[in-house]
């Protein structure tokens, strides 16, 4: 698979941050303008946090993601189990950071369907050299930025669910509810694969979903 999209890095000063991006989408559900809910959330530190640098970039990022999402994906994200909520930030990630997705459905995906579910160090070195030709940006970051991008991808992958935790990392396929397989339906079947989910799924899966 190519993705021409060009690859963005910039997740790596933010990780999944699963609590402040529930915060975040809760404040923006209810007052639907951004520069009010930046205002409201530093002005009270509802973040809680110290540095306004943290919460600047840490916003920035979040609101990249939530700006992705359906208006229903982002009404599920709020109103919907804790689960569905991991869910819908997995999805924000994968829509806003291209890496992120190609590396889940071209490595977690494609080990989890040969019955291969553990994520070796070397699975992630190969996606690397096997990305650099169509895509010059990975070449041009320093290696210490190289490394903390797979440290804190892995770190992505624990957080919403899709590895046990980046010392074991034992690959796990989530459970998804019928809202959330219904929103990302509505949205774009494709993105289920980045929940482990093989493109081969039955066109008319939406008639089994209430």
């Amino acid at each position: 698979m190519v993705n021409s999209q060009k690859y963005s890095f910039s997740f790596t000063g933010a990780s999944a941050l699963i609590t402040e991006t529930l915060v975040i989408a809760e404040e923006y559900h209810k007052i639907n303008d951004w520069n009010t809910v930046q205002s409201s959330l530093s002005d009270n530190n509802h973040l809680n946090k110290i540095k306004k640098g943290t919460f600047k970039r840490e916003f920035s990022e979040i609101k990249k993601r939530l700006s992705l999402l359906t208006p229903d994906q982002l009404q599920l994200m709020i109103q919907g189990s804790y689960e569905d909520a991991k869910s819908m930030i997995l999805l924000s990630l994968v829509k806003a950071y291209p890496y992120v997705f190609d590396f889940i459905i071209e490595v977690l995906l494609n080990k989890y369907l040969l019955f291969d579910r553990t994520l070796l160090d070397s699975d992630y070195i190969r996606f690397v050299n096997s990305k650099s030709l169509q895509h010059p940006e990975l070449e041009k970051i320093t290696e210490i930025t190289s490394k903390k991008v797979k440290q804190v991808v892995f770190k992505l992958l624990e957080q919403v669910g899709l590895i046990t935790n980046i010392k074991n990392g034992i690959i796990l396929k989530p459970f998804l509810s019928n809202q959330v397989l219904k929103v990302i339906l509505d949205d774009d079947p494709v993105f289920l694969s980045a929940f482990l989910y093989s493109n081969d799924l039955p066109i008319n899966m939406h008639c089994f979903i209430k």
